[in-house]
Order: C-alpha cells, then sequence, then structure tokens
C-alpha cells in the first residue's frame, strides 16, 4: 500500500505528529496536549453560555466528554489530574448532587493566552510554508469532516 496516498492515513499521522509535538511544548508545564483540550474546551464553554444554569449544566464531566468524544471514565481522569495540579476545580451541581460542575483556577485562565501561543506554534510550524489562502482552506476542509463525521 502506498500510504503518501492514503488520506485517511495522512490525516491520522498529521494529528499524531501535532500532537506530540505540542506535548513536547506544553511538558514543562506538566500539561499534557489532551488535558490542553480539556481545559481549552471548559475555556470557549464558560465564555459561549448566555446564563448560569446552562454554563453549569455544560461544565459536568458527561457534557464535556460528550464535546470531546471522550468517555466519561477518561475525561473523569483527566480532570483528577488538573484537580490535584491546581488547574481546575469541582463544585457541586447544584441541579443534580449526583454530579460536579468542573471550572478553572485563576491560575489557569491567566496561563490561557500562554497555551493559546504554544498551541499557536505548533500549528504555525505544521503549516511552515502554506500561504495564508491554504490554511484556510485546509481549515475549511477539516471543519467539513468534522460536520459530516459528526452528522
Amino acid at each position: 500500500m502506498n500510504y503518501d496516498k492514503n488520506l485517511g492515513y495522512l490525516v491520522n499521522k498529521a494529528a499524531r505528529m501535532t500532537k506530540w509535538d505540542l506535548n513536547h511544548s506544553l511538558i514543562k508545564l506538566g500539561l499534557t496536549s489532551a488535558q490542553w483540550g480539556l481545559i481549552r474546551d471548559i475555556c470557549i464553554t464558560e465564555k459561549i453560555c448566555g446564563n448560569d444554569e446552562e454554563r453549569l449544566q455544560k461544565l459536568t464531566p458527561a457534557a464535556i466528554a460528550e464535546r470531546l468524544r471522550a468517555d466519561r471514565p477518561t475525561v473523569s481522569c483527566m480532570v483528577e489530574k488538573l484537580v490535584k495540579q491546581g488547574w481546575a476545580y469541582r463544585i457541586s451541581n447544584p441541579k443534580d448532587g449526583r454530579s460536579q460542575i468542573i471550572l478553572l483556577t485563576d491560575k489557569t485562565k491567566e496561563l490561557i493566552p500562554m497555551l493559546e501561543h504554544l498551541s499557536e506554534a505548533t500549528l504555525k510550524k505544521a503549516t511552515k510554508g502554506f500561504g495564508e489562502n491554504e490554511v484556510e482552506q485546509l481549515r475549511q476542509y477539516l471543519m467539513r469532516m468534522i460536520e459530516n463525521l459528526n452528522s
């Protein structure tokens, strides 16, 4: 099989290499790219939700796992590590005593710009030699693939 002609192989390899490079940048902070993805999801969710009730219901481990397309035990394990490292904390869910709400610490919120910078540096490295139009085209193609797989 000619792997450089196999789109699935190439998408997967590019994703793995991007993740590896980002992990290398995040290691000095004690984070992994998966943990950064969870932090970023919480940060984005906090910003886009209109009211406190909606925001809180979207910040449960179950809701986070659904958005990230990850299983709940994996998300719960990542949350546990983030809490132990001081990146996040839990509060009781006022609507459901069986679940918890995951929130970011002030320390984490202060570091978001630096984390985004590290992420952007990895993407810049991955798209070195691409024109602006090519990067935008790639982004659009990937978004279409994601939308197709979400349906």
